[in-house]
């Protein structure tokens, strides 16, 4: 590992993320360096020139300054792209500097200094919407939550240069270098963001969502937007800039009278502002990230205001005609002040507008920063001036109305939270809801049947529902019964090893919604194998959760979250095909988890997460995985999120470790696979692991449950290992064979059922056919067991045109030509399929199909079919995406024509 590499994981940037990540950094570096040293010269000449009375008047002076700037800035980025606006921004920047330079080489009146601290308050403003703009746009709200702060520490080691340099001035005369260093600053930085947009897609695109059902009232919307979230934050700010005003003006003041010669104040500013920038700069860089996933964004955002009205507190206590211990309390307040504003609570609050659709976000970031940010400026420099003259304006007063408005903060923020989790879940909700339509019986024929029925007559009704014919009607009539029936089901779930029977009878109970009912479901939910626990879990989301049972379920968390951390030890050294199979099982992990979570938590809320983070665009995942962590308990969070994310397999078990504490003595994982069986795992997996098993003396018993096993890929993985050990190894054999008196009989059995094409082959067979290429092998399975297989010969017709089309066709060996009359269409071979429409229609063929030569195919039954899809919905994401393929390129084939 590189020390590159080893710097980007220290900082939790991923390899993929390195160059945007640097490039930001150096973006915020270079104009930093400018907006520093046009800082620098401002205080320099503001300091000279009773600063009791001029600082409050430039700060006036500036936010209006920075309303006029926000306004222009709001009014081109509604008619111009991003890309052009940010150049734009920076152009004007350096234009701008160099006016400033003017200002400073020609006059050192207190007018110029004035005009010198608004064009700095402007400079400011321009060169945070031009960066925040672009960084808002090209990362999402995870990578936010993870590098914002990265990339807004470069400007931290420029703002510390340019304090140094403020240490080490003593005339006037240097300040015009320092503006002509700035100058070249921002024409590099202007470099920089060229780079950036080379190598991004840098556009405000919007977004369908659905219209808020709370969104800011009509009269209010030209200063908010719509959204609440953006009314809380930006009143917020406007506080916490009057307060920040005000702890600045004091800093500088109490400084002012402590020194009085000019290049002690300047060293005394300076050494306080190097200490400042450099503690936030490693704050930011190292601790930054952790804090937000210990904590989580509630109480990082609130800890801003919390701090500050202890601080503010604190001056109740002091001995105010104690000058020497008031000067280190103002410096201690404003440096804990700035540290905490821009190494917690600016990256936090940045991020917080990352759900917003791109240009609310721009809108937001261009009223908070361009409008109410001058305001709360305005409103500070206003409150200073005007409590100037009166007694104990400044003592007292300035910390009686800071003290105010950091309450006044701390609600809106607290509102501001609450409203961004709220924003969370308007950007995963469907644009589209509508009621779900629930299945329900004629009533004339419902009171038509007996309310009651004998148990035979239940027992019957449950084995019909494992038929296609008799499925809906036993359906209606078990609901119809309701509570009658109960108990005849709770036997059948407990007792009925048909995975899709029991899952049928636990929709029942689910579609019952009765206290009992779920009870049924609950304690179903409880039993170890996890098939039964999947078929609870999706019945049991009919059901609102129950407090009572919240520990129970949270146990269950806990369990899934261990076999997790099984399986991802299992994955570090697992060879590829077991590796695949163990992906697969994490993928059923995750799932079992959020139905877990339903149980626990609001579900609209994990609905719109689970949905979220499947999804296609990284946008929507990385706001359903943000909603998480907003909602669940963090342990439970941090877990999901290690399963969730793209990250290496090492630092997720890392994860676990810390959550779970680490494994003592993990079995070998496939020795755990199939020891625990089809219990646990898919019988791809089992099988899989059969296949790279070496049984010994004293696990040699575990073979026997899988030579009884429903599933053909098991049986046939076993009875190889039987065969094996009876060739290569007589004694393990003879050992199993006098444990099991009907061994004998289990071989002529499986030797009688034996496939022409074993189950392991069918599935490498769909595998390698286009319609199942990404569907994964432990799905595939489901599949073994409706192929059929059928052989064809020379010249014999498959299936006419117009014959209804009712099953779809895999060939394994020979060729098809599929023909339209006379005319041959197209001939397909080894591992193509064809028929596919039928899986979803039943319509006329559109063609003929006629083997050429002997043909052994599969054939899949749509009914069959239908019932496999209904239990492994990837089976039909993938098929309807590769139709839709095949769609697309006949109808460009059309338009080509």
């Amino acid at each position: 590992m590189t020390i590159t590499e080893r710097g980007q994981r220290l900082l939790g940037v991923r390899p993929e993320e390195g160059q945007t990540v640097w490039l930001f950094f150096l973006h915020n570096f270079l104009l930093g360096i400018g907006t520093i040293l046009v800082y620098v010269a401002a205080n320099v000449l503001l300091l000279e020139n009773n600063p009791e009375r001029n600082l409050p008047l430039a700060y006036g002076l500036a936010a209006l300054a920075m309303l006029i700037a926000g306004q222009v800035y709001g009014h081109f980025e509604h008619h111009w792209l991003l890309q052009k606006l940010a150049g734009r921004v920076l152009l004007a920047t350096v234009a701008l500097t160099g006016v400033l330079g003017v200002l400073v080489a020609t006059g050192h009146s207190v007018a110029a200094a004035i005009a010198i601290m608004a064009g700095y308050r402007v400079i400011y403003l321009l060169t945070n919407l031009e960066f925040w703009g672009v960084s808002a746009v090209v990362f999402d709200v995870r990578q936010s939550k993870r590098l914002f702060a990265i990339i807004s520490a470069g400007d931290m080691p420029a703002k510390a240069m340019g304090a140094v340099l403020a240490i080490l001035i003593h005339t006037n005369a240097d300040l015009p270098w320092l503006l002509g260093t700035a100058f070249g600053a921002y024409l590099a930085a202007l470099l920089a963001l060229q780079a950036t947009l080379r190598s991004h897609v840098v556009e405000a695109a919007p977004d369908r969502r659905r219209t808020r059902l709370q969104g800011v009232a009509p009269g209010l919307r030209r200063w908010f937007g719509d959204s609440q979230l953006v009314q809380t934050m930006c009143l917020s700010l406007l506080g916490l800039a009057a307060v920040t005003t005000g702890i600045e003006y004091l800093f500088f003041v109490n400084v002012k009278h402590r020194f009085h010669d000019e290049a002690a104040v300047m060293r005394y500013v300076g050494t306080v502002l190097v200490i400042t920038y450099l503690l936030a700069m490693v704050f930011k860089l190292l601790l930054s990230q952790h804090t937000l996933d210990r904590l989580g964004v509630r109480w990082v955002l609130l800890a801003l205001p919390v701090a500050l009205l202890g601080g503010l507190a604190l001056y109740a206590g002091l001995d105010r005609t104690d000058a020497t211990a008031l000067l280190p309390y103002f410096c201690g307040l404003y440096l804990g002040l700035e540290v905490l504003r821009r190494a917690v609570f600016d990256p936090v609050f940045l991020l917080l507008f990352q759900p917003l659709s791109a240009p609310e976000r721009l809108q937001a970031h261009t009223l908070a920063k361009g409008l109410y940010e001058p305001l709360g400026m305005a409103l500070g420099g206003g409150l200073l001036f005007a409590l100037h003259a009166l007694p104990g304006g400044q003592t007292w007063a300035p910390f009686g109305w800071m003290g105010l408005l950091t309450g006044v903060v701390l609600y809106f923020l607290t509102r501001t939270y609450r409203q961004y989790v709220a924003e969370l879940q308007h950007s995963l909700s469907l644009r589209f809801t509508g009621e779900e339509a629930e299945a329900t019986t004629d009533s004339a024929v419902a009171d038509a049947l007996p309310p009651t029925a004998s148990p035979s007559e239940i027992r019957q009704l449950i084995r019909n529902l494992g038929t296609k014919a008799g499925r809906t009607a036993a359906t209606q009539r078990l609901l119809h019964l309701g509570e009658t029936a109960l108990p005849t089901l709770a036997e059948a779930l407990s007792l009925n090893t048909d995975q899709s029977l029991v899952r049928r009878v636990a929709q029942v109970c689910g579609r019952l919604r009765t206290a009992a009912s779920r009870q049924l479901l609950v304690t179903l939910a409880r039993q170890p194998h996890l098939f039964r626990r999947e078929a609870a879990l999706r019945a049991l989301r009919n059901f609102d959760g129950v407090a009572a049972d919240a520990p129970l379920f949270q146990a269950l968390v806990q369990e899934e979250m261990h076999l997790a951390q099984q399986l991802l030890h299992g994955l570090a050294t697992a060879g590829a095909e077991l590796a695949r199979c163990l992906d697969y099982e994490l993928t059923r992990a995750q799932q079992r988890i959020f139905g877990l979570l339903w149980q626990l938590y609001p579900p609209q809320i994990i609905a719109d997460a689970q949905r979220g983070v499947t999804h296609a665009t990284r946008e929507r995942q990385a706001n359903a995985l943000e909603i998480l962590d907003n909602s669940i308990a963090r342990p439970t969070y941090q877990g999901l999120q290690a399963l969730l994310t793209l990250a290496p397999i090492g630092e997720k078990e890392r994860t676990f470790a810390r959550m779970l504490g680490p494994l003592l003595t993990p079995d070998p994982i496939v020795e755990t696979v199939v020891e625990r069986g089809e219990a646990i795992f898919t019988d791809w997996t089992v099988s899989v692991a059969l296949s790279q098993w070496q049984p010994t003396a004293t696990t040699i018993e575990a073979l026997s449950p899988h030579l009884r096993s429903a599933s053909p890929l098991v049986r046939e993985s076993a009875f190889r290992i039987l065969t094996k050990l009876a060739n290569q190894q007589s004694a393990l054999y003879q050992r199993i064979n006098a444990a099991h008196q009907t061994l004998d009989s289990l071989l002529m059995s499986h030797a009688a059922t034996v496939s022409h094409i074993a189950a392991t082959e069918r599935v490498h067979v769909l595998q390698q056919t286009a319609l199942f290429a990404e569907t994964p092998e432990n799905v595939l399975s489901s599949i073994v067991p409706i192929m059929k297989e059928v052989t064809f010969a020379n010249g014999q017709q498959i299936f006419a045109k117009g014959d209804l089309g009712t099953s779809l066709f895999i060939i394994y060996a020979g060729e098809v030509g599929i023909f339209n009359g006379p005319q041959r269409l197209t001939t397909f071979g080894k591992g193509d399929f064809f028929g596919e429409l039928a899986l979803l229609d039943a319509e006329p063929r559109s063609a003929s199909a006629l083997a050429q030569g002997e043909v052994t195919a599969f054939r899949l039954d749509q009914e069959d079919f239908y019932d496999v899809m209904e239990e492994r919905g990837e089976v039909l994401r993938n098929i309807l995406r590769v139709l839709c393929q095949r769609l697309r390129k006949q109808n460009e084939a059309l338009q080509n024509k």
